[in-house]
């Protein structure tokens, strides 16, 4: 009888390649086992409860002042002293230099030129001529003397509400371009056009207003505007349209901007700007506007973007640009966007969290150029047309956590750079595929749930 030959050891402490092969194909199949058992068992998330939005806003240029007319408050009390005020042929500009809350009745009697500033029709006043507003003086904007506040423009010569270190206030009250010649707000920009702006330690506050056709692509012309360190203010339950820009802010901090709509205006809807700080943006309408719907870009750190809904803006909702750091975007609603939902870009240590981002042209959530550090957590990205979240050139360090990516029309995550991106405790389904991952990204653990994906559930290319 022939002995057989007997299997050579292997070295010690190792198993049989053989058997190793088998123990590591357990150990996938038994990984997806578990995927498969927990999508069985899990029931998928429910359907998203979207928000139905308006029909696009028509503004009749002729009449732009839509809201009903509010209840005036008490008239206000003069100041002690009388305004001072004075015209500058130089500058072409009103000049108010002392006077606590001047209203436009007293400031045109001290003026007393109508053709600077004048009632054209009960409640609704002409500015012929600048006005600035020097610290030690503020000016009141109410609905208890001015329903319609025109600001004149005529022949290439443009009015325009200046605070440099002063005080504006705007309640209740409707505030546009005019347009002398054709009696409607002004649409031609190519000559300039009227625009409110505070800077130098102003503070300028904005309630229950409507300010519309306002703005060029002049310097600090923009439309509505806060400028400088020092200079604050709030803008709450108003209107803003037809702006070149809606709101620009540079360099402040502590602005507020809760509670308005923000609508068709030439470029941004929202735009703090260039070291703006310590802002909070909240429970905003912002839509159908000519590229983002709100964007902090350049310096802009520490402010809260939360609660607004963002839709059919003409690229992004919403957008953190070049070093625009520790900035939270929470429990917000941006769809229906000509690009991204939701797009951080050259942008830090954000926090991305509880936003529902979907029906986008393109993807839900982007995170891109050299960005590093940001949390992407508790969010639905559902419905877009490419990916629910895409993370590409150069981001690194990119936490994606507990979101919910499902119904988009390519890949729940899409990954695309060499740094470290955690992708975990994530639910993934009915995307074109699960996760696609590029360069050196490694493939997640398995406490993602990742199912019924069209083509596969996670694909490495």
């Amino acid at each position: 009888m022939t002995t057989p030959t007997p299997t050579p050891a292997s070295p010690a402490g190792q198993k049989p390649a053989r058997a190793a092969l088998l123990v590591a194909t357990l150990g996938v199949l038994g990984a997806a086992l578990t995927l498969v058992v927990s999508a069985c068992t899990a029931p998928p998330p429910q359907p998203l409860d979207r928000v139905q939005p308006a029909a696009q806003i028509v503004v009749d240029p002729a009449n732009p002042c839509t809201r009903p007319a509010a209840a005036a408050p008490p008239a206000p009390a003069e100041p002690a002293a009388p305004a001072e005020a004075r015209f500058d042929p130089a500058l072409n500009s009103i000049v108010l230099s002392a006077g606590t809350g001047v209203t436009l009745p007293a400031l045109a009697q001290a003026v007393g030129n109508p053709d600077l500033l004048r009632e054209v029709a009960p409640g609704e006043w002409l500015l012929g001529a600048d006005l600035a507003v020097l610290q030690g003086a503020s000016l009141q904007i109410t609905s208890s003397t001015v329903r319609w506040f025109k600001l004149g423009n005529t022949a290439g010569r443009t009015a325009s509400v200046k605070a440099f270190g002063g005080g504006i206030e705007i309640s209740r009250t409707c505030i546009t371009s005019w347009d002398t010649a054709t009696n409607t707000a002004d649409m031609n920009l190519d000559d300039g056009r009227s625009y409110i702006l505070a800077r130098d330690g102003a503070t300028m506050n904005i309630d229950n207003a409507e300010i519309r056709y306002l703005g060029n692509g002049d310097v600090e012309s923009y439309g509505l505007s806060w400028r400088t360190e020092g200079t604050t203010g709030k803008i709450t339950n108003s209107v803003v349209s037809h702006n070149y820009y809606g709101l620009y802010s540079y360099e402040i901090g502590g602005l507020v901007v809760a509670d308005n709509e923000f609508h068709d205006n030439i470029l941004y809807g929202i735009d703090p700007h260039t070291g703006s700080h310590d802002m909070t943006i909240e429970r905003n309408l912002v839509h159908d506007n000519g590229k983002h719907g709100i964007i902090l870009a350049e310096d802009c750190v520490d402010s809260v973007i939360r609660d607004n809904s963002v839709y059919r803006n003409n690229h992004h909702g919403i957008v953190l640009y070049l070093n625009s750091d520790r900035n939270t975007i929470e429990n917000n609603d941006t769809f229906a966007n000509a690009a991204q939902g939701i797009n951080i870009n050259e942008s830090n240590d954000n926090t991305v969290r509880g936003n529902r981002v979907y029906d986008n042209v393109e993807s839900g959530i982007g995170i891109a150029q050299t960005s590093q550090n940001n949390l992407i957590e508790n969010n639905q990205a559902r419905g877009n047309q490419k990916d629910g979240i895409r993370v590409v050139s150069e981001a690194s360090q990119t936490t994606l956590r507990a979101n919910t990516l499902g119904e988009n029309g390519r890949y729940g995550v899409y990954v695309d750079v060499d740094g470290d991106v955690d992708i975990a405790r994530n639910i993934i389904f009915t995307n074109r595929s699960g996760i696609m991952l590029k360069g050196s990204a490694i493939v997640p653990d398995g406490d993602n749930r990742i199912f019924n994906n069209a083509e596969d559930d996670i694909v490495k290319d």
